[in-house]
């Protein structure tokens, strides 16, 4: 889910999924209203996405358009879809899937009505929502996600330097409150949604004067910042548009250039990229959208650049399954430390959401229960919950951030209420559960299928055996022996041999 709206013009053209097969022999782009036409993109080729979207908009009228920008059409590993001008699908390389096919861009429109079992059911639905929201999602339609930044630091659980550190003692200059004084310009909303987290930022002064993108994300200002060691705030900013501009996700190219800064730091590369660095981060960047140089190399992510540079790098490169993490150190978060290696496309955090109850301590489903963020205990028990809920999140297609631990608003009895509204087939959470479990089995043996086994289900070096310089978690790793009592648990709850 990108959020934006895509989604629902698909809806609306009266489709509810797309599959797309096979290679054209030259660039194409789809384009779906009552009927499904490709057309010709030799002339998008080489764009980038917002100009890629433009052009699609200019020429096809009211459209909704998903793109990949340079680095998808050079298969950059972690390259993204586009939607939207700062909306991604942006983990595990899909834009280079596109890319692999010679398909630029997807455009939809439609106007069809969408029917539901019980409209008047679901206006009060809708109602009772937005007063939730505007009650317990204050902050994040204020901030967007950066205001959870203060809290993960707080924890010791905020990767910088490469994952050296867990606390960033400059984060008030990049700060939620230090955005909203100096970049933030004005909210942006999905689709119908009263939150508006999407915060569009410009910078106005400086260097980077001119700059003007929607976010930075969470996941951006830890990637760009923290991690590189960099508290320069419009150089994140920057760092944003150009990743959204080439089409690349944001969580990998931070970590591959927080990698590099730590191989020249050490000396096994020739000083390609110092740690706060900024203007050399978004030279290195176009560098591996277009694969020229070194760039050729970093864009095959983390995992493969190690094995190609060598010289004890693997240990140093940070992944599970060859995908690089998200912003909460594992070592001060254990649940987040069987998330992640249980995740069946590698270190993910959407999947479970699992940082947001060990960081507030807080139970997802029951909040007089208590989560101890350091400890083991508990922990398998608590992530198969998350990942069963957010299964049927995902399955139904619903945001995140309504759909939080603890706070909701939309729960495991919402969620059930709203799929009869909706569809008119009685259900309840009993079945819905029995379902998620039933979906993590299927995904679990198409993993299988494809050679991904319980021996991968680990964490990297660093993690279980580099303790946390520093902050509230300092001296922490992951125990290996606890770690796989976590996994033998887990098993067993899931019912996996």
């Amino acid at each position: 889910n990108c959020g934006g709206f895509f989604g629902p013009y698909l809806k609306f053209a009266g489709y509810d999924a797309l599959i797309v097969k096979g290679k054209s022999k030259k660039p194409v782009y789809i384009l779906i209203d009552e009927t499904v036409e490709i057309k010709d993109a030799s002339h998008l080729w080489g764009k980038d996405t917002f100009e890629t979207e433009d052009t699609i908009k200019a020429d096809e009228g009211k459209v909704q358009v998903l793109s990949i920008g340079p680095a998808g059409e050079n298969l950059v590993r972690f390259a993204c879809i586009t939607h939207n001008k700062g909306r991604q699908f942006g983990r595990s390389g899909a834009g280079a899937v596109m890319g692999s096919k010679n398909l630029k861009a997807i455009a939809v429109r439609g106007d069809k009505r969408v029917e539901v079992a019980d409209p008047d059911a679901l206006e009060k639905f809708r109602n009772e929502l937005n007063e939730k929201i505007k009650e317990r999602l204050a902050a994040l339609s204020e901030y967007g996600t950066p205001q959870m930044a203060g809290l993960i630091n707080s924890s010791g659980s905020l990767p910088t330097r490469y994952w050296t550190e867990g606390y960033f003692d400059r984060l008030e200059n990049i700060s939620a409150e230090t955005m909203k004084k100096r970049i933030y310009k004005r909210k942006k909303a999905c689709f119908a949604c009263s939150v508006a987290c999407g915060k569009v930022s410009k910078v106005e002064e400086g260097f980077y004067s001119g700059t003007e993108v929607e976010g930075p994300e969470y996941e951006t200002l830890y990637a760009f910042g923290p991690l590189c060691d960099n508290d320069n705030l419009e150089s994140i900013v920057k760092a944003n548009e150009v990743c959204d501009k080439l089409g690349m996700d944001t969580i990998s190219a931070g970590n591959i250039l927080a990698f590099v800064m730590e191989c020249s730091e050490k000396g096994i590369l020739d000083k390609v990229l110092e740690f706060g660095d900024h203007s050399g981060m978004i030279h290195l960047l176009y560098k591996v959208a277009y694969r020229k140089d070194i760039g050729n190399t970093l864009a095959e992510g983390v995992k493969k650049a190690a094995s190609v540079i060598g010289k004890g790098t693997e240990r140093i490169a940070v992944h599970v399954k060859g995908l690089e993490p998200p912003g909460f150190d594992p070592r001060g978060l254990k649940g987040v430390a069987l998330a992640y290696a249980v995740s069946p496309r590698g270190a993910c955090h959407v999947r479970h959401l699992a940082h947001r109850p060990n960081v507030t301590g807080t139970h997802p489903f029951d909040s007089k229960k208590k989560i101890d963020r350091l400890s083991y205990d508990d922990q398998p028990e608590l992530i198969k919950k998350l990942e069963d809920f957010y299964t049927i999140v995902d399955s139904m297609i619903l945001c995140k951030f309504i759909t939080l631990p603890t706070v909701g608003p939309i729960l495991w009895d919402d969620m059930a209420n709203l799929y009869q509204i909706v569809t008119g087939i009685p259900t309840d959470v009993k079945k819905l559960i029995f379902i998620s479990e039933r979906i993590n089995d299927l995904v679990r043996l198409i993993n299988i299928r494809e050679g991904v086994v319980r021996a991968d289900d680990t964490l990297p070096y660093r993690f279980m055996n580099t303790p946390l310089k520093n902050g509230a978690s300092r001296g922490e790793i992951v125990e290996k022996r606890k770690f796989e009592r976590m996994l033998d648990r887990y098993y067993e709850l899931r019912g996996w041999g």
